[in-house]
């Protein structure tokens, strides 16, 4: 019992203190750029509480490292980004690398990688072996070779001395979605289109009722600790916080079509970005499996490949329904005749259109030979992601089978 009173005077605390005050120094100091170099590890840590490999730290820490590992977190050097950099050049592309590979020691080595940069310390190699890279551990949960976490499960508060790696300092921050705001919003100087940054998730979440309520982006996305940041690519995670309805039914002369669905438990906008799309559509089905598209609408901020122009941004705020109607005559309507109504999703709808103009205008764009098969894989990943989210049928009313 009273473990339980300590959450929730810390969940108390961790919500009116920390996001009452905006300017956090502990935030500041963990995620201040340029981040500095980890230095040597104690020299009285065995060589496994040195390392700050994913696979070292998943010896103790085995299902933090085994979502991790199979969370798009795990994949942020990937083909989709990996394509630019030859392009984008060592400066421009640190901007990427602020939250796709934070560590100094990864940015360098990618910098390795590209021909940038030639050198590393030595040292580097007794914790952090070259080939490491992208958003691992060690990004999150050690600055200068001190650990950092969340206070423990059983409410324990503080440094915990007797523990593996000289133990970790507990933060109240790793449970605020202050947290994640570095890497999921946009600064206040970045590009604006149409008056809006590219990335506002954090303020999207800190005006609705999700903020007022104390419901961080943990809850959601890291239920229960779990280290998998499930987002938009996974379909159970995008279905759990909506909810559908789809009506045919009778209107005079008429037949009525309505479907809808409503953002319940989703704390930002849906779809988030400008990069994935929803598509929702009437299709008509009849006896023979012959289809017809009646209407079809698409959801979310389209954005020009140049991120120049919005031309339209119709994502729904939390609470927010979408709605479709359709109306045709009776008269239209043959013998055993389904109506279906279809959502899906397209998690990475921007970067498709973004890498098929890049792939097609390779020569122009004088893309680099190493660019192109990156390109091309990127694109494939990026196709392979589209999935139906929802799907529903009914007869059109007064439509018997043949």
């Amino acid at each position: 019992m009273q473990v339980q009173k300590l959450k929730a005077l810390l969940v108390g605390i961790l919500f009116f203190v920390l996001q009452g005050c905006e300017e956090n120094s502990f935030l500041n100091s963990h995620w201040k750029e340029p981040m500095g170099e980890q230095g040597p590890p104690p020299s009285h840590f065995s060589q496994l509480e040195k390392s700050l490999e994913p696979q070292s730290c998943g010896t103790c820490h085995k299902p933090q490292f085994e979502a991790w590992q199979n969370s798009l977190h795990s994949q942020t050097i990937s083909p989709g980004v990996l394509w630019q950099l030859p392009g984008l050049g060592h400066e421009e592309s640190q901007k990427c690398f602020r939250c796709h590979s934070p560590l100094a020691e990864t940015k360098q080595y990618l910098s390795i990688e590209e021909g940038w940069k030639h050198t590393y310390p030595e040292e580097w190699n007794s914790y952090l072996p070259q080939g490491s890279h992208g958003l691992i551990c060690a990004s999150c949960h050690v600055r200068n070779q001190q650990r950092f976490g969340p206070p423990s499960l059983n409410g324990t508060i503080g440094t915990e001395k007797n523990l593996p790696h000289g133990g970790y300092t507990t933060a109240l921050e790793f449970e605020s979605s202050l947290f994640c705001k570095n890497c999921h919003e946009s600064s206040e100087s970045g590009k604006k289109i149409n008056g809006k940054r590219m990335m506002e998730t954090y303020s999207e979440w800190k005006e609705s009722d999700f903020a007022k309520q104390g419901i961080q982006c943990q809850n959601c996305h890291m239920p229960d600790r779990k280290h998998e940041w499930k987002g938009i690519h996974d379909l159970e995670m995008v279905k759990q916080g909506l909810s559908f309805s789809f009506q045919v039914k009778e209107e005079g002369n008429y037949i009525l079509i309505r479907g809808s669905f409503t953002s319940e438990k989703i704390g930002h906008k849906f779809p988030s970005y400008a990069v994935p799309k929803v598509y929702v559509r009437f299709v008509l089905e009849n006896g023979n499996r012959k289809e017809m598209l009646l209407r079809e609408e698409v959801i979310g901020r389209f954005v020009d490949i140049f991120l120049e122009k919005e031309i339209y941004d119709n994502r729904l705020s939390p609470g927010e329904t979408f709605s479709m109607e359709e109306r045709i005559e009776k008269k239209d309507i043959d013998k055993d005749v389904w109506v279906r109504m279809e959502v899906d999703v397209d998690p990475g709808e921007m970067y498709v259109r973004m890498f098929r103009h890049n792939l097609e205008n390779r020569t122009s764009l004088k893309l680099s030979e190493k660019s192109i098969p990156i390109l091309k894989q990127a694109l494939a990943e990026k196709e392979r992601s589209y999935y139906r989210l929802f799907t529903s049928k009914q007869r059109a009313p007064g439509s018997l089978p043949r």
